[in-house]
């Protein structure tokens, strides 16, 4: 079953997702971003081409040729994605298959609407029997 990690209190979604997946890179893990709808992946694809400045995350979409060779696939198709070592979770409900993934991470600002729909994510993992771990990363950026 999945580790599920909720990432909160995040001031830019976007700049920590970058953050986080080139962390994941650095570990050598294949990574899936999982986008809400075609044009949340266009814009996600869009993102890692501009963040970090210094840097670039090769990714491609789940159905591109070179997807079994690049380190990072974004798509809005759930059904197309192969096995990777951690799913990152952009939409707003708990994807299928998530016994393909060691981990599922899932990045939530600090609106008051991404946390109320992420405590629904929180209680939909526990149903599928998964306990979720928490880290408040405003308490983690006072700890440095």
């Amino acid at each position: 079953m999945a580790q599920v990690t909720f990432y909160f209190n995040v001031k830019s979604r976007e700049q920590a997702l970058c953050q986080l997946v080139g962390k994941a890179m650095a570990q050598k893990l294949s990574i899936s971003v999982l986008a809400a709808s075609e044009s949340a992946a266009y814009a996600l694809d869009r993102l890692l081409w501009e963040l970090p400045q210094t840097g670039f995350l090769p990714h491609c979409a789940a159905d591109h040729p070179d997807a079994a060779r690049t380190p990072v696939l974004v798509d809005h198709r759930v059904e197309l994605m192969p096995a990777r070592d951690a799913l990152f979770n952009w939409t707003d409900g708990v994807p299928g298959g998530l016994e393909q993934y060691a981990r599922v991470i899932e990045i939530v600002d600090q609106s008051d609407e991404a946390r109320s729909a992420a405590r629904t994510r929180w209680r939909a993992y526990q149903a599928h029997g998964i306990t979720p771990e928490g880290i408040d990363l405003l308490e983690l950026a006072a700890q440095r």
